[in-house]
């Protein structure tokens, strides 16, 4: 028979070795929530690019409605709508013209899409002078 027997000494076990189920469920959690509010600001983000560079455009239209008018006679006053596109945007230009004042007369350029004229996305006032014929 073997008289030599070592006693039994547990293993030693360190507490903090490693992170539990629940410390992991809580940090994916939290990841996730971080990077559902990063997806909502970059899709905002391309939404408001979107909206501003239309805008831009529209601008754009204006400003050349109103330099074809400097450049030309000016119509009889009233309200004209006509089409204005710039760049892949179907605009509609609305462009109002009042009374002579003093040999000027007061324009108003108003641009809006043209699939929803309730919009406007861009309007220019000046007055222009009056060209006699």
């Amino acid at each position: 028979m073997c008289t030599h027997l070592t006693p039994y000494r547990p293993l030693k076990t360190n507490p903090q070795a490693g992170f539990t189920l629940i410390e992991v469920m809580v940090a994916l959690a939290i990841i996730s929530v971080a990077l559902a509010a990063f997806v909502r600001l970059t899709s905002q983000t391309a939404t408001n690019l979107g909206l501003l560079e239309q805008r831009s455009l529209a601008m754009l239209s204006a400003q050349n409605s109103l330099a074809e008018l400097q450049i030309s006679t000016l119509p009889a006053g009233g309200i004209r709508e006509m089409a204005c596109p710039q760049a892949d945007q179907p605009f509609i230009c609305r462009v109002q013209i009042g009374p002579s004042q003093q040999g000027l007369r007061p324009v108003v350029v108003d641009v809006y899409l043209a699939r929803d004229g309730s919009q406007r996305l861009a309007s220019l006032q000046t007055r222009l002078l009056e060209r006699r014929q």
